[in-house]
């Protein structure tokens, strides 16, 4: 065997072995204690008992533990509700136990127990993963199969054979253990496992090395769309922006990958990916709502995704001096005379402002009298100004009942123009 990156880049890291008990992950756990010297890395093991198979489970962990003892190999252990949390989320038992067992990965990592978490995939398990995802509708992604790594996950026996393993163990006499749930085809990939696979090894015996290259292939194409999509792609707080014009082909991976970014996982469906994309033919202002409340809306040139809050309802009375509006600051000051350019800035006659007059976001009719004479609604004349929606509601604005006398950053209303007779300058910043 050949595992991957087990090589002298490991040197004085700690190496932890994912361990279940089974003879891949024995078979890793013994490969990696017979080379760590070698290559001069620390050896610690982890293990996570998924609260599936009661008794049985856990016997699998004690086995684990005592071989662990037996070649003075520290021991990380981790007990987890696998059931729990299928209920909860809804998800596949198997979900469910994958997901918990990558969050103790992580864990180990982030609380400095190892550097890197090594795992037992084979050639088969790659398979076996671009199998399932072809029979569920991939794309290009799910060809990919099961990485060689993923952040700080290596998996050095992805481009070993699951024949090659089992010579390994018999030949080394590893001792392992074996998981009943293995054998019983009511989960997905022991079906294909036991079913499906054999019966394509009979006319393809170099199968799973064939589905391996595909796998490569298809995860060097993957990673150069996605770059070229990230091109396209600006992200600002919370806000996730992508430039048009853009091919469907780029539009649709940019769409995932924002959809990512706002915290949309596993929730979108290629429904909401095509939505967007319709957003290509469609007019500046047009929305459409996405999983997580976010919204992806096309503004002039670009598409942009945001989430949805509750934005409207705040309101202050209007008065000099500072104040917070969404978590950005304002100041409304007095000017010692009038300003000598009053392009320079946003400035009111103070004893045009009306008693009463409130600092608060847009409503639904409001209007505003231009400089040049006449009135129009705030919507349009936002649309005028080009002020992208997802940031209408934000702007503050001084009105009087539906009457705009200005907005911040943006321009005042005729109504409370600095002219020749005014007295008190205001600017408002």
């Amino acid at each position: 065997m050949q595992p991957l990156f087990i090589d002298y880049s490991l040197k004085n890291k700690t190496i932890a072995v994912a361990v279940s008990g089974g003879e891949d992950s024995m078979a890793l756990l013994n490969y990696v204690l017979s080379v760590k010297d070698k290559y001069s890395f620390n050896l610690v093991c982890i293990n996570v008992e998924h609260g599936i198979r009661g008794k049985s489970s856990e016997n699998d962990s004690l086995f684990v533990k005592n071989f662990c003892n037996q070649y003075n190999i520290p021991f990380i252990f981790y007990q987890v509700d696998s059931l729990e949390k299928a209920e909860k989320d809804k998800l596949s038992v198997e979900q469910a136990a994958r997901t918990l067992r990558y969050q103790c990965f992580f864990d180990a990592i982030k609380n400095h127990k190892c550097d890197l978490i090594f795992t037992a995939h084979h050639l088969k398990d790659n398979m076996e993963s671009v199998l399932i995802n072809i029979f569920r509708g991939t794309g290009i992604k799910g060809l990919s199969g099961v990485t060689n790594y993923d952040d700080k996950i290596l998996r050095p026996f992805l481009n070993v054979s699951k024949k090659e393993i089992s010579e390994y163990v018999r030949e080394n006499k590893v001792p392992f253990v074996t998981d009943e749930t293995n054998l019983n085809d009511d989960y997905t990939r022991n079906f294909i496992r036991h079913n499906v696979i054999p019966s394509i090894e009979k006319i393809f015996p170099e199968a799973e090395k064939s589905v391996y290259r595909l796998s490569e292939i298809a995860r060097s194409e993957d990673r150069f769309l996605d770059e070229e999509a990230k091109r396209h792609i600006s992200f600002i707080s919370s806000i996730a922006e992508i430039k048009l014009p853009l091919d469907k082909v780029l539009l649709n991976r940019a769409t995932v990958i924002c959809l990512k970014k706002l915290g949309i996982e596993r929730d979108y469906e290629q429904v909401h990916v095509n939505d967007v994309c319709a957003l290509l033919d469609k007019e500046t202002g047009k929305s459409v709502d996405l999983p997580k409340n976010v919204v992806a809306t096309k503004e002039y040139d670009k598409i942009v995704f945001y989430k949805k809050t509750n934005r409207k309802g705040q309101e202050l009375p209007f008065k000099t001096g500072k104040f917070t509006f969404f978590n950005k600051e304002y100041s409304v000051t007095e000017v010692p005379g009038k300003p000598l350019d009053l392009k320079s800035g946003l400035f009111v006659d103070k004893d045009k402002i009306p008693a009463g007059a409130l600092i608060r976001s847009r409503s639904a009719g409001d209007y505003i009298k231009k400089f040049g004479g006449g009135t129009k609604l705030l919507s349009d004349f936002y649309s005028d100004f080009k002020i992208p929606r997802k940031e209408r509601d934000l702007l503050p604005v001084i009105a009087i009942e539906k009457r705009i006398l200005a907005i911040f950053g943006i321009a005042v209303s005729l109504d409370v123009k600095v002219d020749k007779e005014t007295k008190i300058v205001l600017q408002l910043q």
